[in-house]
């Protein structure tokens, strides 16, 4: 079956096209990926089916139309329907080039083009169990292969991802150990650097999480064009301060090669050094102390019987270097794991 995209225009403005049910697949578009959809329709390329799974709203009387799959589609046609959106500058096409719905609308040509356009339908009669889960997975088999870093790196090709492909083939990062051959043949190092970018973009912590990789990638694929609180310079300059804030700690006393030893260690460092650039003392008193404290940490990790240790041994530092230790060995990258390390790293280190 299928329907023109008029249709769906009509379901959306009369409430009953649902987006967001329970079951929807997370799938992020970038402002490329919608101008590319749009570049489909009016070149007249089909494209995938929409999946829908339609139910009775009693409460409302009316047919209720619920996506399963297909949400970054219509929301890319309801959006340049109200002009939120504009087609690719380079289009080819001197009518449609950048222009939004309102600069076309009134060519009966083009308005046709885009209102007639066809989308094939599915309908989906169940939605209970796994049932959806079954359907996508055969769909998606293949590309289940692949890493989720090397799928981001077939799929994008903007700001975010270049600036992460670009940065991990920088010396210092070997040199840091985050870079390794064995994290380069999956693209790791890559998706570990895309995490610390991700700090100083958000100026938060995050848990490791792959689908809020793929938002970040997607919402900083075109910043300059989207975000306009966004300063490149601004992510630039903090960027090579933390970088150069680590050398200098490492050039003292392999603060970093020594004691950030391990993806946990060098992320809790890395957010200690973004999140408190205002107050940083200088290097290398940070790296006296780092040390000395990671070198706590790690006579408690060897201990056998850590209860006796701890009482022989008390006071804050011991205390503190125990709550940093069960963070990093228990869920290490989930958020409230990393950001107890950092609130430590900041009583330590900033005191």
């Amino acid at each position: 079956m299928k329907k023109d995209v008029n249709w769906f225009l009509d379901l959306y403005q009369d409430g009953q096209l649902n987006l967001d049910p329970s079951y929807q697949r997370r799938s992020v578009w970038t402002l490329k990926d919608r101008k590319f959809f749009l570049d489909t329709i009016f070149r007249n390329y089909p494209c995938p089916a929409i999946f829908l799974h339609k139910e009775i709203n009693e409460e409302a009387g009316k047919l209720i139309y619920h996506v399963v799959d297909g949400k970054q589609r219509l929301e890319t046609l309801i959006r340049f329907a109200k002009n939120d959106i504009a087609m690719d500058k380079e289009y080819g096409d001197a009518r449609l080039n950048g222009k939004k719905w309102k600069g076309i609308e009134n060519d009966p040509k083009l308005k046709t083009c885009f209102s007639n356009y066809l989308l094939a339908v599915e309908y989906i009669d169940s939605v209970d169990g796994n049932y959806v889960n079954e359907v996508f997975d055969r769909l998606n088999r293949i590309s289940r292969k692949l890493e989720r870093q090397e799928l981001r790196h077939a799929k994008y090709d903007g700001w975010f991802i270049t600036t992460s492909e670009t940065e991990a083939e920088k010396d210092g990062w070997e040199r840091f150990g985050v870079v390794t051959k064995a994290r380069m043949k999956r693209m790791k190092d890559i998706q570990f650097i895309s995490e610390l970018l991700m700090i100083i973009l958000k100026s938060n912590i995050d848990g490791f999480d792959q689908e809020n990789i793929d938002s970040v990638y997607a919402e900083y694929d075109s910043p300059n064009e989207t975000l306009s609180d966004f300063s490149e310079d601004d992510f630039r300059s903090k960027l090579a301060f933390a970088k150069d804030y680590l050398l200098h700690m490492e050039n003292h006393n392999a603060a970093v090669t020594k004691y950030a030893r391990g993806l946990g260690n060098f992320y809790s460092l890395w957010s200690f050094v973004i999140l408190n650039q205002p107050r940083l003392q200088h290097p290398n008193v940070v790296a006296e102390r780092y040390a000395d404290f990671i070198s706590k940490v790690e006579t408690l990790a060897k201990e056998k019987d850590l209860g006796k240790f701890l009482k022989e041994h008390e006071g804050a530092t011991y205390s503190k270097a125990y709550i940093y230790l069960r963070n990093l060995v228990q869920a290490s990258t989930d958020q409230a794991q990393r950001e107890a390390r950092n609130k430590v790293l900041e009583s330590v280190l900033l005191s």
